[in-house]
């Protein structure tokens, strides 16, 4: 009987988000609008071209910077099996742990990165499919 509670409460607890899960999607949202707004703000204001390529290099820069820190994700799902046999145990487990350790650094990297991506979204959804839509429809 204690075994189908210990299942029950396993169960509870992975469909519960965890803390950081929660912050981080508050964060993307915010961040979301944010970044949305003052870009519709600077379009409005200055040439849209300049505004365009300044988000584009923003956004290129994070991607970059989230790739070389995380190093190509060339440790991720790297097991201990697939590192030289001359390496240590613990020379081993420090290799796999910063891989993952950076990952996990570098989540705030993303919700940059999603943030920008969506404003991009939203703009390509706006000038060009909206009204081709509408074009269809004779609007």
């Amino acid at each position: 009987m204690s075994e189908n509670t210990e299942k029950n409460n396993a169960e509870e607890k992975a469909k519960k988000p965890s803390k950081s899960a929660v912050i981080l999607l508050v964060s993307l949202i915010l961040l979301s609008v944010v970044v949305f707004g003052v870009y519709r703000t600077l379009v409005n204001y200055y040439y849209f071209e300049i505004v365009l390529i300044t988000y584009m290099v923003i956004e290129t820069v994070f991607v970059a910077v989230y790739l070389i820190y995380n190093r190509g994700f060339s440790r991720r799902g790297v097991t201990r099996d697939m590192l030289p046999s001359e390496w240590s145990e613990e020379k081993k487990d420090a290799f796999i742990n910063s891989g993952k350790e950076r990952i996990k650094k570098s989540r705030w990297m993303l919700v940059v990165i999603l943030a920008f991506m969506f404003t991009f979204a939203i703009d390509i959804i706006e000038l060009f499919v909206l009204p081709t839509i509408m074009g269809l429809f004779g609007l």
